[in-house]
């Protein structure tokens, strides 16, 4: 994804003439490190990374948009028990053929002593909110049953390797529980599954006005009316940020650490953004470390010596060049809190436009983001 303004490009991300001035827009580009966090579904007893083939001709390892969603989801429950429920058959339903989606007005209605359709979604958008920040859609089979939709107010992006991938596998099998098994014909299910330890980047934007507010304009459904929960807004989003920071992926037996190494976290104002996604590339940093070395020592004639040794450690570091004004004006910080801070500000007061910027101390970066 790399909507928005491009002040190389000129674009500008408008609706209509000029509808999205003064609306505001936090969006994040994130980099972090994983192993194998998507499989498609393969063939057999081979297991496929979902990939993505790029301008360069060359195939990138892609964890899914889905699949990020899945994982704020789930650890934003275990973080946020009480604030981030995650909706069950109370509000979903599943439809054969393998279809689950939001129950409708008239489906909710049977189940509930709200009076109204307008109280009863107040009441879905307030208790979860996956369905305030990444939309949802009814769409009940038959005749006569309206279809309602919500565009998620916040996009995700999917994430992609930052090098190529190179052909790793690993063959395995479950020897052991086989061997312990000892039943008759055991054998050892061997399988073949595809491996990628990299560096991802993907993009967050969220569309601050419109999380909270659920407005006839949008869903056209004049017994809904306008559904107002924004006073849920801002504690949402600083959330949504604070699970980014420290989100996790449970996969295949692993509990896989997705934190960010470097995020570029712009606040706007006017209904204009930018994004990086696509503008952070990777290459080696080379980091020379001179360490001096003292030793002091007395000769039998009394004379004191000093000795002075100078070791030079060479180490390698990953670098993030990335394609942004030197003369934009950023904050950057190695604390996850002065970005929350700083959010929390922008969401009350509406400050000026910002660029923050976080990254891990020894991560290095072109130009230089002190």
């Amino acid at each position: 994804m790399n909507e928005g303004k491009n002040t190389k490009s000129g674009n500008e991300n408008t609706v209509g003439s000029g509808q999205n001035n003064g609306r505001k827009y936090i969006v994040l580009d994130v980099v972090f490190y994983g192993s194998s966090l998507n499989y498609d579904q393969g063939q057999g007893n081979y297991q496929e990374l979902k990939k993505i083939t790029k301008w360069d001709g060359k195939q990138y390892v892609m964890m899914s948009r889905y699949a990020l969603r899945y994982s704020i989801l789930h650890w934003a429950n275990k973080i946020f028990p009480q604030n981030w429920k995650l909706a069950g058959n109370d509000v979903l339903v599943a439809e054969k053929g393998g279809v689950a989606r939001l129950k409708t007005p008239d489906e909710l209605k049977k189940d509930s002593k709200d009076p109204t359709y307008k109280d009863i979604y107040k009441s879905v958008l307030e208790k979860y909110p996956e369905f305030d920040l990444f939309g949802f859609m009814t769409a009940a089979r038959g005749e006569g049953n309206a279809t309602l939709t919500r565009v998620s107010p916040v996009k995700i992006s999917h994430a992609l390797s930052l090098t190529p991938y190179n052909y790793d596998s690993q063959f395995t099998a479950n020897l052991d529980v086989m061997k312990r098994a000892a039943g008759p014909g055991a054998g050892s299910n061997p399988v073949t599954m595809e491996e990628k330890s990299d560096f991802y980047v993907y993009n967050v934007v969220i569309d601050v006005d419109r999380i909270g507010k659920y407005i006839k304009e949008e869903h056209g459904d004049e017994n809904l009316g306008d559904i107002d929960v924004s006073g849920k807004r801002n504690e949402r989003i600083r959330e949504l940020v604070e699970i980014i920071f420290n989100l996790k992926r449970e996969i295949k037996g692993r509990l896989e650490d997705l934190s960010p190494w470097l995020v570029i976290c712009g606040l706007y104002n006017d209904g204009r953004y930018e994004t990086y996604v696509n503008r952070i590339k990777l290459a080696k940093s080379h980091v020379y470390k001179v360490i001096t070395k003292e030793k002091i020592t007395t000769t039998q004639d009394g004379k004191t010596v000093k000795e002075i040794e100078n070791e030079t450690i060479e180490e390698e570091a990953p670098k993030f060049v990335i394609d942004i004004d030197e003369e934009t004006q950023k904050l950057t910080t190695k604390k996850q809190k002065e970005i929350i801070d700083t959010i929390s500000k922008f969401l009350e007061n509406g400050d000026q436009d910002k660029i923050l910027v976080y990254k891990r101390k020894f991560v290095q970066t072109e130009p230089n983001l002190a």
